[in-house]
């Protein structure tokens, strides 16, 4: 999976976009690079599409020609419309032009800079930062799962699994390659996971453990 997409306007921006690309394989951070990455002949506006919207990062390289690129703003527009984590950087000496040309994307945290290797490493540093964050709140929102909330859902997908399972035990015309989905009313799912949880409890009491309520 593409974790960070690279979006530049070639005549300008393909060194620094390359350049970055090599700086976050080191911390072997996988990106995309339209340039590098589409084979001769390949269909491009596809390629381009499907791995902006597989990526976690979308990194805007803005320099003097990239303002005022259709394709760049395209792409933009997609990120921004996928909910990615846009970074965008602008190159020094920009700031009125950003302002005139691309005025939107000054809605975001970006980064400023000069030489291709202050780019990469503002950019591999944002990235790596932000995927830190990103776990923490991932920790932090499993903390205040409780023990009943993880029992019931493992209980609903159990009681699912089992329905499914019926089925294909007793219709077996269907087809295998075919998905099936059962509708069943919330109340009878509802008791058949308390009759589960009541045999597994009993079944840890048989075994000689006590169960934790």
């Amino acid at each position: 999976m593409t974790s960070v997409f690279i979006s530049y306007e070639t005549t300008t921006g393909l060194e620094f976009a390359k350049h970055l690309k090599k700086s976050l394989k080191k911390q072997e951070i996988p990106s995309f690079v339209a340039e590098e990455d589409i084979e001769p002949g390949g269909a491009s506006l596809e390629i381009i599409q499907d791995n902006l919207k597989r990526c976690r990062f979308f990194v805007l390289i803005l320099t003097v020609t990239a303002l005022k690129s259709t394709e760049v703003k395209k792409e933009f527009a997609l990120a921004k419309k996928l909910n990615k984590d846009i970074i965008p950087c602008i190159k020094e000496g920009l700031g009125d032009y950003v302002e005139e040309e691309f005025k939107e994307i000054l809605d975001f945290q970006y980064i400023r800079f000069e030489t291709k290797e202050e780019l990469a490493n503002h950019v591999v540093e944002t990235v790596l930062k932000r995927e830190i964050d990103n776990y923490k709140d991932s920790l932090r929102r499993l903390k205040k799962v409780t023990r009943k909330e993880i029992v019931d859902s493992l209980l609903g997908d159990l009681v699912s699994i089992r329905s499914e399972i019926y089925l294909w035990l007793t219709e077996p015309d269907m087809d295998p390659s075919q998905e099936y989905f059962i509708r069943r009313r919330i109340e009878v799912i509802e008791a058949e996971k308390k009759e589960e949880l009541q045999k597994i409890k009993e079944d840890i009491r048989i075994h000689g453990f006590k169960v934790m309520e």
